[in-house]
C-alpha cells in the first residue's frame, strides 16, 4: 500500500497513470495532499489539514465518505453520500487494515468508504429501479387504456358514421322509389314506359342547367305532371314546365317555357 504525499501539481490524466502504473505492479495506493486538488476526484485521496496545536492530529477533511439513508428506509425517504471529517491516523489504520475501500460513485467521483455503506447504496438503488420499473409499468398500462379508449372511440366513430351513411343511402333510395312512384299515374294516363323517365329528365337537366324536379299530375294542366326547377343551389323551386301528352289539355297561364 502506498501513500504518497503530492505536493507539486498533477493533472487527472498524470494521477490516473500513476494510479495504473502502481496497480500494475500490485500496489494501492491513497494521494494525500493539503489543498484542493483538480486529480483528487478521480483517483484514490485524502485532503488533510495540519494540526492547529502542538499536538494535536492530522485532520481528513475530504475523502473518507459515508452513505446515510434516513428511515423508514423506502423510495420517498432521503438519502446521500456524505463527506466525512475524521483524524489522519484512523482514516490511514482503516484503509491498510480494509476497513475502508476506493469506491466509484455514479458520477465518477473516487472515495474511501466502508463495505456496508456501498452495500446500502446497491440496496437503494434497487428499490429506485423496482420503483421505477412499477412507474413504468403503471404508465405503460396507462398508455395502452388510453389507446384501447381511442381504438374503441374510433370504432364507435366509424360504425356511427357507417350507420350514417347507410341511412342516407336508404333514405336516398325511398326517395328515388316514391319519386318514381309518384309520377306513376301519369305513365299509365300518357302510355309511357317508367325507364324511360330517368333519361328524360335527365335530358331535361341537361338542356336547361338548373335543377328539375316533378310535382304532381295536374288536371288543369291537361292531366300533365308539373316539373319545377330553380336557377341556383338555395333557390326556391318554381313552375317551368307541364309534360301533357293530351293535346287536348288545358294549360295554365302561369306554366313556363319548358
Amino acid at each position: 500500500m502506498a501513500l504518497e504525499a503530492q505536493l507539486s501539481p498533477m493533472t487527472p490524466q498524470d494521477a490516473r497513470m500513476r494510479t495504473d502504473r502502481y496497480a500494475a505492479d500490485g500496489v494501492a495506493v491513497c494521494w494525500v495532499a493539503m489543498e484542493k486538488r483538480p486529480w483528487e476526484r478521480s483517483v484514490p485521496s485524502l485532503r488533510v489539514a495540519p494540526p492547529r496545536d502542538r499536538g494535536d492530529a492530522w485532520t481528513v477533511r475530504y475523502g473518507m465518505a459515508r452513505y446515510t439513508w434516513a428511515a423508514p428506509r423506502t423510495v420517498k425517504t432521503k438519502a446521500a453520500w456524505t463527506h466525512i471529517s475524521c483524524c489522519l491516523d484512523e482514516a490511514v489504520r482503516w484503509i491498510l487494515q480494509g476497513r475502508v475501500h476506493a469506491h466509484t460513485g455514479p458520477d465518477g467521483t473516487v472515495w474511501w468508504t466502508a463495505h456496508s455503506y456501498v452495500h446500502l447504496a446497491i440496496a437503494r438503488a434497487r428499490v429506485e429501479a423496482d420503483a421505477e420499473g412499477v412507474q413504468q409499468a403503471a404508465a405503460a398500462e396507462q398508455s395502452r387504456r388510453a389507446a384501447q379508449q381511442q381504438a374503441a372511440a374510433t370504432e364507435r366513430a366509424r360504425l356511427a358514421a357507417e350507420q350514417r351513411r347507410l341511412a342516407a343511402e336508404e333514405a336516398a333510395q325511398e326517395e328515388q322509389q316514391a319519386e318514381q312512384e309518384r309520377p306513376r299515374d301519369f305513365f299509365d294516363h300518357a302510355g309511357i314506359k317508367a325507364g324511360l323517365w330517368p333519361a328524360f329528365m335527365q335530358l331535361v337537366c341537361s338542356a336547361s342547367s338548373k335543377a328539375v324536379t316533378c310535382g304532381d299530375q295536374s288536371p288543369a294542366h291537361g292531366n300533365g305532371l308539373l316539373l319545377y326547377s330553380r336557377p341556383r343551389k338555395g333557390a326556391a323551386f318554381h313552375l317551368a314546365g307541364v309534360v301533357c301528352p293530351d293535346p287536348l289539355g288545358v294549360l295554365s297561364g302561369d306554366v313556363g317555357d319548358g
